[in-house]
């Protein structure tokens, strides 16, 4: 028989010995979880992902020792052979043995098996807290951290379910067996629980501080509403004075244009009257009329080219005339020069003028011309265009001379607003400079708007929806921060608690109510009709958790130990191999021996037949002394006595058809005390289960089991769980109250439906005090009973 190279032996012995590491130490946590009572779901999620990787590895192992040395002959084949078993069996182990399980054990289980499980899971775990006594079983609750009881009470729930006899036996004992463990165990685990509740008053106390810091700067912000509209005010002063400061820089630049242009086309302009004059003058007779408007006519058409350079258009020329009002005193005093110098003529044509409707020679305005910059400059400030240029330009007229007046101005009041807008402050659209109380307004609503986002973000921060100013009472009792407790407490929370009661009121108003509720669900599951645990039924899920818990710890436990018993044994035999030599292949029955006759052939043939027989007895006797010698050499307190009720579970898993189950069990009872203690003491030193947690709950994540199993039955269980309701059912102290329920539509009527979680009640009555508070419904039948106290 050829053997593996030397190297390959001592790899795999190395690697067998490292295997019994992490074995061992799921077998003492499997046998210390489950002995202690039926664990939740997230210690049972960690044990079972933490257990198929470990049993793949150890079926990775043995397939790769069971290959021939054909695998193993280069470093480079032995490699890829291990390679290719590991990916091969790694992931069929992981996945394949918790999919045959559901598949075969429990998903195809019935409603009265799933019924009976629970019975038999609340049985150990009332074992286990001491909450029931069995005649007859030498169980010594006082040391239940020993060896020897963690695997009893690993066991006794699988024993217990073998007997299907035990639910009519202990129908009559159930709501005190029950009472008894829901009371012990919650009494057990008081101390941990009340430290918990006290940290969690630490840490509440902690977030109240934060809270009430934060309402101490909201209320500081409000109180300092009158600084920030001062602070506000100063720059809507600020933006008037830039505003007037860059008016009259603009109006000042509106005259030096102006004044450019009185320079530039000013002396064009009385060029233009003076050769008008000229042309009067050289055509003064009424024969040469033509000739004078021919003269005008070229003179009016070269002004209005030059007069169109500036930019305006064409600006009519009597524009340009000084015009002067004449007195009538000036008129009669002319007239009467007038009519000296001309002996009488003058008069006489002012009369013949007022006779035909003419004005008698009488002026109101005289015209005139100049020369004078200034006027002209005036004159182009006083432009329509000019005017509107500027107005275009600043939004304002020109002309503006005193602050006050600009101040008040509606284009001021425009820039305001949309200043102060961009800057955060909104302002109404009809708001005035003059209204400081409506400005007050405004910088209130912006200050209590910017106080109400600072808070509703740092709510968000923390994921709370709470009101300013609440006190330290209702600050525990808002429904957000309930729901935060809640969600800490878990089972535990009860509704309005509060996180500062003294440990007799966490006793009175936490502990009590809890076991008293406990209690009420175990009686009603075990109550209940078998219906409710079939698919789809209230405790479908229940049930199947309930027959995992009694079923798979004696499965898992039996398997776990054979493979460690069959490492701890195959081991020194693997280290005696490897001081072997290995045998050359073929040299027992090489054909060309001339030498060998027919007689020693023969001989030789039968000497390696008595070889390989002894060869295999040795290798089987092994695991025929594992599997006999443990219930016989090994003493079991619990199997000691022929007539004992463990014995007597055994019989009834013998009686119901599987004696290898029954033997299996009781060879466990015996084996297992004594390789506990190995597999805590490697954790002890490795913490190798504890740091696996990480990576246990990414490989819950990335479980595709959980998708196999998701058929029609697990879908429609899940949709009947999701679809539970709450019947809501108010009774009140006074007659005809009227109730609602504020923060949703419906009217509300007694045993009115509604979807589990907080809803805000108010109750009143004439004559009596309004109640109002939020209440957490639950799903089920839910009753409220509320006092209404009478107005003093």
């Amino acid at each position: 028989m050829t053997m593996k190279p030397r190297y390959w032996r001592l790899i795999l012995v190395i690697l067998s010995a490292a295997y019994l590491v992490p074995e061992a130490i799921f077998n003492a946590q499997l046998v210390s979880l489950i002995g202690l009572g039926t664990p939740k779901p997230e210690q049972l999620e960690h044990l079972e992902i933490y257990g198929r990787t470990v049993s793949g590895i150890g079926v990775t192992l043995l397939l790769a020792d069971l290959l021939p040395a054909l695998f193993y002959r280069t470093v480079l084949r032995g490699v890829l052979t291990i390679s290719v078993v590991a990916l091969l069996a790694w992931p069929t182990v992981f996945f394949g043995q918790k999919y045959l399980v559901e598949k075969l054990l429990v998903q195809p289980s019935t409603p009265e098996q799933r019924q009976f499980a629970t019975l038999s899971a609340a049985l150990r775990d009332a074992l286990a807290a001491n909450a029931v006594e069995i005649s007859g079983l030498s169980y010594d609750p006082n040391e239940l951290q020993s060896s020897e009881n963690l695997t009893f009470l690993a066991l006794f729930g699988g024993m217990t379910y073998a007997d299907h006899n035990l639910a009519d036996n202990l129908e009559q004992y159930k709501e005190k067996i029950i009472g008894n463990f829901v009371q012990k165990r919650a009494y057990a685990q008081f101390e941990q629980n009340y430290q918990d509740f006290g940290q969690l008053y630490k840490e509440l106390s902690g977030y109240y501080q934060q809270y009430a810091d934060g309402s101490n700067r909201y209320n500081q912000a409000l109180a300092d509403i009158p600084q920030r509209e001062q602070q506000y005010w100063q720059q809507v002063e600020q933006e008037v004075n830039s505003g007037w400061a860059q008016y009259q820089q603009a109006q000042k630049a509106q005259i030096a244009k102006a004044e450019a242009r009185a320079q530039k086309y000013g002396p064009k302009i009385y060029d233009y009257f003076e050769a008008v004059g000229k042309c009067r003058e050289r055509y003064d007779k009424s024969s040469e009329r033509e000739r004078r408007n021919q003269c005008i006519t070229r003179l009016d058409a070269r002004y209005k080219t030059e007069v169109s350079k500036a930019g305006f258009g064409y600006i009519e020329p009597d524009y340009w005339l000084i015009v002067e009002d004449v007195s009538t005193s000036e008129n009669i005093l002319t007239s009467i020069i007038g009519g000296v110098l001309t002996g009488g003529i003058y008069t006489g044509m002012q009369a013949i003028s007022a006779a035909t409707g003419g004005d008698g020679g009488f002026k109101d305005k005289r015209y005139k011309y100049t020369d004078d910059p200034e006027f002209y400059r005036n004159r182009f400030l006083a432009l329509p265009k000019f005017q509107q240029l500027f107005t275009e330009q600043t939004g304002y007229p020109m002309g503006i001379s005193e602050l006050n007046e600009f101040r008040l101005h509606s284009h001021t009041q425009a820039l305001l607003r949309q200043k102060l807008g961009a800057k955060g402050l909104p302002l109404a659209n009809d708001w005035q400079i003059s209204d400081r109380p409506g400005f007050y307004r405004a910088v209130a609503v912006k200050v209590k708007q910017d106080a109400d986002k600072q808070w509703q973000s740092e709510m968000a921060k923390r994921g709370l929806q709470l009101p300013i100013n609440l006190s330290w009472p209702q600050f525990q009792l808002h429904p957000s921060v309930q729901a935060k407790i809640a969600n800490r407490m878990g089972d535990l929370y009860v509704d309005n608690i509060r996180a500062d009661w003294s440990e007799a009121n966490f006793k009175r108003y936490v502990v009590e109510p809890n076991i008293q509720k406990r209690t009420e669900q175990y009686i009603a599951m075990l109550k209940d009709a078998e219906q409710e645990f079939a698919d789809g039924g209230k405790y479908a899920e229940h049930g199947k958790q309930a027959l995992r818990s009694v079923i798979i710890p004696p499965i898992s436990m039996s398997l776990s130990l054979f493979l460690l018993c069959m490492t701890i044994i195959k081991l020194p035999l693997k280290v005696a191999q490897l001081f072997g030599k290995a045998q050359p292949s073929g040299q027992a029955n090489d054909a060309h021996n001339g030498n060998a006759n027919t007689t020693a052939g023969n001989s030789n043939k039968t000497s390696n037949g008595r070889k390989k027989q002894l060869a295999l007895l040795l290798k089987v006797l092994p695991l025929l002394l594992l599997i006999a010698l443990p219930p016989l050499l090994v003493s079991n307190r619990y199997t000691e006595q022929s007539d004992s009720p463990v014995n007597y579970f055994l019989g009834k898993v013998e009686q119901s058809g599987n004696i290898f189950m029954s033997y299996a069990l009781r060879w466990t009872l015996h084996v297992q005390p004594l390789l506990h203690p190995l597999g805590l003491a490697f954790e002890q030193h490795t913490h190798l289960y504890k740091n696996f947690a990480p990576a246990a709950h990414v490989m819950a994540e990335w479980d595709i089991t959980r998708q196999l199993l998701d058929d029609s039955d697990v879908r429609h269980a899940a949709e009947q769980i999701v679809k539970q309701q709450a019947n809501l059912t108010i009774d009140c102290n006074v007659d005809n109250a009227t109730i609602r329920i504020m923060n949703i539509g419906p009217r509300f009527s007694q045993g009115m439906r509604l979807t589990p979680g907080n809803y805000d009640i108010q109750v009143s009555a004439p004559g009596y005090q309004t109640y109002r508070r939020w209440h957490t419904v639950r799903a089920g039948n839910q009753q409220l009973s509320i006092m209404l106290t009478p107005q003093g």
